[in-house]
């Protein structure tokens, strides 16, 4: 390992080693200075190269919360990195300019996050945590600057739903593990859905975490629909109560499927998928039991965990492996590169594989030992993209 160094008053990093050169960040060369520092850090080194230096960009308003310890998901990769030698700063994407960086790297020694300037990072990790600063003017600069320096960046957006089906829904391959989708727009599009399926879920194009899904079912003389949320249900005589809520256009209807069962409650699974040497490996499996309202999964919204060994012998590993990789690849070709996701997949009661969702933006894995398999192939992936991947 080697040390490099940083002095708050200058603003500047620097290394102690007057036989050595360095370089670190994007084109940067390390200065070498006897200066007293502010703090060091223990990196690793490969032909004359640091690193790799990691950029998480987050949204300004996170800032804060980072300050106070409780942005858990990114200090774990930051903890993870320097552990492996490598240096992590978390930054604003605002705080991005064309030759240096304004952010915070986190200090073991003072038990902290400390403001520092920086080069521009080798590789950029995209943390931001809303669709809205994703749309900014300044967001988008930042990332056409990015794209322009071509420093490797992932994963540039949020998807939405109907995007996500467009795009997979193309590949042949994939289409049988889909269920049917549309974008709601008018009460008649939910029609035709019940009488081909019996029953729809009704999904928020641009929600996440469960939040704003309810589920409607024909009645077997189609004279009523039955209208299922997360704290209830209630019976619709016409399915014109829900035209205002349709005419908004944020919905989509996806299909129910006749999903497999676990001691009565169905379950589905949490897939994590990273990007290895050309392709999505996966790199942990999850399963979640819906408790009651039997309507999500998400823990968030009264799901349970569920050991995956209580339900792996049923799914098939081979056939998932495969389709994780088809929808990483067709993700990647649709909307720049994906180096993780995570994907929420059924099973029928027949053995098929659905996959209902796609997460480029995975929340942290309640299962610890899939956590750390992630941060474990989310660091080689950044080794991989900046050089630093041992061949």
């Amino acid at each position: 390992m080697t040390v490099i160094f940083y002095n708050h008053e200058k603003k500047q990093w620097f290394h102690q080693d007057k036989n050595r050169s360095y370089m670190f960040g994007y084109q940067h060369r390390l200065c070498f200075a006897n200066d007293a520092p502010s703090f060091s850090l223990p990196v690793k080194e490969r032909n004359g190269k640091i690193g790799p230096f990691v950029g998480i960009m987050i949204s300004e308003s996170s800032i804060p919360a980072l300050l106070k310890r409780k942005k858990q998901y990114v200090e774990l990769i930051a903890h993870s990195l320097q552990k492996a030698g490598s240096v992590s700063i978390v930054l604003p994407f605002t705080a991005i300019a064309e030759r240096s960086v304004q952010g915070y790297v986190f200090v073991n020694e003072l038990e902290r996050w400390m403001p520092v300037t920086a080069p521009l990072p080798d590789v950029v990790y995209n943390r931001v945590k809303s669709r809205a600063d994703e749309k900014t003017k300044s967001f988008q600069q930042t990332i056409a600057l990015l794209d322009h320096l071509r420093i490797p960046f992932f994963n540039r957006s949020f998807l939405t739903k109907w995007e996500l089906y467009e795009a997979l829904q193309n590949n042949e391959r994939l289409r049988p593990h889909l269920p049917a989708t549309i974008k709601v727009q008018r009460v008649d599009d939910i029609r035709m859905m019940l009488q081909i399926y019996g029953s729809v879920y009704i999904k928020p194009n641009e929600g996440a975490k469960g939040k704003g899904i309810f589920r409607l079912t024909s009645s077997p003389s189609q004279t009523y629909v039955m209208y299922e949320h997360i704290n209830g249900q209630k019976t619709l005589a016409s399915l014109g109560e829900l035209a205002p809520l349709f005419a908004s256009g944020r919905y989509v209807a996806q299909q129910a499927i006749d999903a497999d069962t676990w001691k009565g409650s169905r379950y589905d699974l949490r897939v994590l998928v990273h990007y290895r040497r050309g392709t999505y490996a996966i790199s942990g499996i999850g399963a979640r039991l819906a408790q009651a309202q039997q309507l999500t999964t998400h823990v968030l919204n009264g799901g349970k965990l569920l050991p995956y060994s209580k339900v792996k012998n049923r799914i098939d590993e081979s056939l998932l492996r495969d389709i994780m990789d088809e929808c990483g690849k067709e993700i990647s070709k649709h909307f720049g590169f994906i180096g993780e996701f995570s994907a929420d997949i059924g099973r029928s009661k027949d053995g098929q594989l659905y996959v209902y969702e796609l997460n480029a933006k995975p929340m942290i894995f309640d299962e610890p030992d899939i956590q750390r398999s992630g941060t474990k192939q989310l660091i080689a992936l950044f080794e991989e993209l900046t050089g630093f991947a041992s061949s």
